[in-house]
């Protein structure tokens, strides 16, 4: 049988509107990943202007927009300076009258001595565990675990005073 001239436009017809369709869902993801991105960025949790990235984890196309968002910082100034700073930021929001949107952060400041105690304690934990269950599933935690200490320390040792933890989320 040969295709009639009906039949092949009826095919490129649902090629086109599935085309238009995915086309369509994937500007709205990528405007909101962009709203998110500004928002978090310029209203709940900029970035500490003298704070150094240590680590960063997220779940969807990049950090600190659609998706969560888990960024750690260093600094050198006072964890009394960075909380400050924090609650400037977000009283500037408030007062600007600035809702939610789709988007929200938080700010958590440490002193990083008691971040790398944690991390001490948390590493100890997963040897103890690992050592009542022999298996490879925490031979990747430990090793994370011990990484995570190591910076902690090496960055107390540079002088940095103050462990920033920012939680951004953003979505429907």
């Amino acid at each position: 049988m040969v295709a009639t001239r009906q039949q092949t436009g009826c095919v490129k017809t649902f090629f086109i509107l599935l085309g238009t369709a995915f086309g369509i869902i994937a500007l709205i993801v990528a405007l909101a990943d962009m709203k998110c991105g500004y928002d978090i960025e310029n209203w709940w949790a900029p970035l500490y202007p003298n704070g150094e990235t240590i680590k960063i984890d997220h779940d969807m196309f990049r950090p600190r927009a659609w998706g969560e968002t888990l960024w750690y910082m260093v600094s050198d100034d006072e964890v009394e300076t960075v909380k400050q700073f924090y609650r400037e930021t977000r009283l500037a929001t408030l007062d600007a009258d600035k809702t939610r949107g789709i988007g929200n952060a938080e700010s958590a400041v440490h002193a990083l001595e008691q971040a790398a105690a944690r991390a001490e304690t948390r590493l100890n934990a997963l040897r103890d565990e690992a050592s009542n269950e022999p298996d490879d599933a925490h031979a990747e935690q430990i090793k994370s675990a011990e990484a995570w200490r190591e910076t902690l320390l090496q960055r107390l040792d540079d002088g940095a005073r103050s462990l920033i933890v920012l939680y951004s989320s953003c979505g429907i």
